[in-house]
């Protein structure tokens, strides 16, 4: 799990060295493919798929405007390396500044709440990612989400200690049209990262999240490395409005190092509260390996099988599975990661 994450600064663009002021560009991204092995898929697709798993390629830079206070920004664009297409801009992009007194930005961005899960998924972007469970559920997006149109605010670190908070206007806006009224949703977190211990939490609000028949989104997780291994955990509840029904999850999950190699494995569980349908009670299970070739390239093979969830592959923004979500599907992946 990258430090950068585990930090949780809005952007990576945010903690990035300031450039002169000039017309500097720092260029970098994600090739992520798999090729994916799946049982029980719908008899309509293939059971082997070669999957893209959030795959993207982003521009970012600064500009210093003197008295310690700097311009920055960021374009960040989601591609799909098996199917050769993508989106301009469908990723975290903003413009904002950034000064001794924290950093502030406007734009396209993942809010402070899903910030947290991703700090401690040990599978992220893969067909295991957490976000099958953790974060959706019953078709039912939350506040763990890419938001649009969003209003932020990222502190200092406090000796260890960090807090964000943003506001959307419209979350989910198709960008067809202008913001629509009470749609609007606000997001808050708190971490502390000290040496090998991680802690965050994330609470959620707002008249967007009730249009989804919700009420608020909480989340906690933490994280514990002690010598080569590292434990972490996760819950989230979500309760429900007037139409909805209230969705707790909860995860587990550790990882070993063995000189290249990375070991790990987790589960996850969820309950939606008076449920008669698919999703009442989803859980997933994954054991996996990461081979590091390099600092920037890795090779990576999974297995896990899931029951009642959305999706596998949810979070990696593929769209290559489908199955009866009544069944127990599992997938075999075999992935390689250059990261430049």
């Amino acid at each position: 799990m990258k430090k950068s994450l585990i930090a949780l600064a809005i952007a990576s663009a945010v903690s990035a060295p300031a450039f002169a002021a000039t017309s500097n560009v720092d260029v970098y991204g994600v090739i992520n493919m798999s090729v994916n092995f799946y049982n029980d898929q719908d008899p309509a697709n293939s059971d082997i798929q070669v999957t893209s798993n959030a795959s993207r390629i982003g521009f970012k830079g600064s500009e210093d405007l003197g008295g310690g206070l700097s311009a920055i920004w960021q374009i960040e664009s989601g591609y799909n390396g098996d199917e050769a297409n993508g989106t301009l801009a469908s990723r975290n992009t903003f413009l904002g500044l950034k000064g001794n007194w924290g950093t502030a930005i406007l734009g396209n961005h993942d809010t402070p709440f899903k910030l947290v899960g991703r700090a401690v998924d040990l599978f992220g972007d893969t067909i295991a990612d957490s976000r099958n469970i953790m974060g959706y559920y019953d078709a039912v997006t939350t506040s763990d989400m890419r938001a649009k149109n969003v209003i932020a605010y990222i502190s200092p670190n406090f000796d260890g200690f960090n807090a964000a908070v943003a506001y959307t206007t419209d979350p989910i806006n198709s960008g067809t049209g202008a913001d629509k009224n009470d749609l609007s949703v606000w997001s808050v977190n708190a971490t502390y990262t000290n040496g090998p211990l991680y802690l965050g939490g994330a609470y959620s609000d707002g008249d967007g999240l009730n249009a989804l028949g919700q009420d608020d989104n909480w989340r906690l997780a933490a994280g514990f490395t002690f010598g080569d291994f590292r434990i972490v955990g996760q819950y989230d509840q979500y309760d429900a409005n007037s139409s909805g029904s209230d969705f707790n999850a909860w995860m587990v999950g550790g990882s070993w190092t063995m000189g290249a190699w990375v070991f790990k494995a987790n589960y996850i569980a969820g309950e939606v509260d008076s449920c008669t349908g698919s999703y009442c009670d989803p859980d997933q299970w994954t054991i996996g390996a990461d081979y590091n070739l390099s600092k920037r390239t890795t090779v990576y093979g999974l297995y896990t099988s899931a029951s009642g969830a959305t999706a596998l592959g949810s979070g990696a923004n593929d769209s290559d599975w489908n199955w009866p979500e009544t069944d127990q599907v599992g997938g075999f992946s075999l992935g390689m990661k250059h990261t430049f």
